[in-house]
C-alpha cells in the first residue's frame, strides 16, 4: 500500500499538541479515533501523513515528540509490544513529556512498560460508543492546558455529550458550530449610521433596528458588534446556493474590526448599501472572526466586480487555515434574513 506524504513544515511541529503513538496494526481504528480528535480541534501528529517519503524517520519521531504537548498511547496488544511504540514512550520520558493511554482492548502489559506507565491516568475506548470515551479523552486533554473551540469546551464543562465537528463538509460544518447571535443584523439602509464607531449595546438591551425579513429589490446594511479586536471574514450563502464573501470585498476592504459597533458596507467603500437581489429564500451569514489575518487573498481585482463567489476549492481552504488556528484564536457566528418575492 502506497501512502500519500506531505513536505514537513516547521509550524507542522510547532503546531502539534498530541502524539499518536500506536502500532500500524490498529491504523483503521486508530485514524477513526484521530478523526474525531481532529474535529474536536485537537491537533495531532500522527505519521500517516507526515512523514515525507525520503526522510529520516528517526529524527522526525523525536522532533515531533519534543514539540508535543502530550504523547497519547493507543493500547493494544500489538502496540504494547512494538520496538517503535516504546521508543516513543521513552522519547517523551526525556523530554519531560505526559502520557495519555487509551486503551483500546484488554491487555496484559510488559513489566518494562510498567515502569514508563506507572501512575497515569488511563481511559477505557475498548468497544463504547465515541460519546462515552470522546468525552474523557477531550476533559483529560483540557486538563494539560489544551484549547478547543467554544461549542467543545462548554461541553466539557457541562458534562454533555460532545458531538465532533468534521470541518471536512464544507459550510455545514461551520455552520453547526456556530453560535446564533445578535452581534450582526440586517437593517434598512436609511437607518445605518456608516462611518460612526458606536459602543456596544450593554447586556440584554434590545435590538431596536433589527429586522430579519426583506423583498427583492430594498437596500440593507450589516450592522456588526465585536467584543474583541481581530480580523472579520462574511460569507453569504443564498437559497440559490451562491456563496459570498462579503468581507474583504469592495463593500468591505478593510478586515480589521476594533470592539464596538460598525457598519457594512464600509464608509470607503464606493457602495452605500447592499441591494437584495436572487431569488426568494433564506441569506445565511457566516462571520469568523480570528487574531491572524487569514492568507486567502479573497478580494476582488476588479472593482467592478463588489464580492468575490467562493468554490468549493475556497472553502476547502478556509476550513485547512482554521484547523491549523488554536480553537481560543477564532470564532464563528450566524445569523439570516429572509427575502420576499
Amino acid at each position: 500500500m502506497t501512502m500519500k506524504r506531505n513536505k514537513m513544515k516547521k509550524s507542522d511541529f510547532l503546531n502539534t499538541e498530541v502524539f499518536i503513538s500506536y502500532s500500524s496494526r490498529d491504523c483503521h481504528r486508530v485514524f477513526q479515533m484521530v478523526d474525531l480528535l481532529e474535529s474536536a480541534g485537537v491537533k495531532v501528529w500522527i505519521d500517516r501523513n507526515k512523514i515525507p517519503g525520503g526522510t529520516n524517520y528517526g529524527e522526525e519521531i523525536v522532533r515531533a515528540i519534543k514539540n508535543c504537548k502530550v504523547l497519547m498511547l493507543m493500547c493494544s496488544d500489538a502496540s504494547v509490544r512494538s520496538r517503535n511504540v516504546k521508543a516513543e514512550i521513552q522519547l517523551a520520558w526525556k523530554y519531560e513529556r505526559p502520557y495519555l493511554p487509551l486503551l483500546l482492548k484488554q491487555i496484559s502489559f510488559p513489566e518494562q512498560l510498567e515502569y514508563w506507565l506507572e501512575g497515569w491516568q488511563w481511559i477505557e475506548v475498548m468497544d463504547f460508543p465515541k460519546e462515552q470515551w470522546l468525552p474523557q479523552v477531550l476533559k483529560a486533554l483540557s486538563l494539560k492546558g489544551l484549547e478547543f473551540h467554544d461549542l467543545v469546551k462548554s461541553s466539557i464543562q457541562s458534562g454533555q455529550v460532545i458531538e465532533p465537528i468534521l470541518l471536512n463538509q464544507g459550510l455545514k460544518s461551520l455552520r453547526s458550530i456556530a453560535k446564533f447571535t445578535d452581534q450582526i443584523w440586517p437593517l434598512p439602509a436609511a437607518r445605518a449610521e456608516r462611518g460612526l464607531t458606536l459602543p456596544t449595546r450593554g447586556l440584554g438591551a434590545p435590538q431596536e433596528d433589527v429586522q430579519h425579513g426583506f423583498r427583492l429589490g430594498n437596500h440593507v446594511c450589516l450592522a456588526i458588534e465585536s467584543d474583541r479586536d481581530g480580523h472579520l471574514l462574511l460569507l453569504d450563502e443564498g437559497s440559490e446556493g451562491t456563496i459570498y464573501c462579503l468581507c474583504p470585498s469592495w463593500f468591505a476592504p478593510d478586515t480589521h474590526i476594533s470592539p464596538g459597533r460598525g457598519y457594512l458596507p464600509q464608509a470607503q467603500s464606493r457602495y452605500d448599501s447592499f441591494v437584495i437581489t436572487g431569488k426568494p429564500g433564506r441569506e445565511q451569514l457566516l462571520a469568523i472572526i480570528t487574531d491572524e489575518l487569514l492568507e486567502l487573498d479573497w478580494m476582488p481585482e476588479d472593482p467592478k466586480i463588489p464580492a468575490r463567489v467562493l468554490n468549493q476549492e475556497d472553502i476547502e481552504r478556509l476550513l485547512k487555515h482554521l484547523h491549523n488556528l488554536e480553537g481560543n484564536r477564532w470564532t464563528v457566528l450566524s445569523t439570516y434574513f429572509d427575502i420576499q418575492g
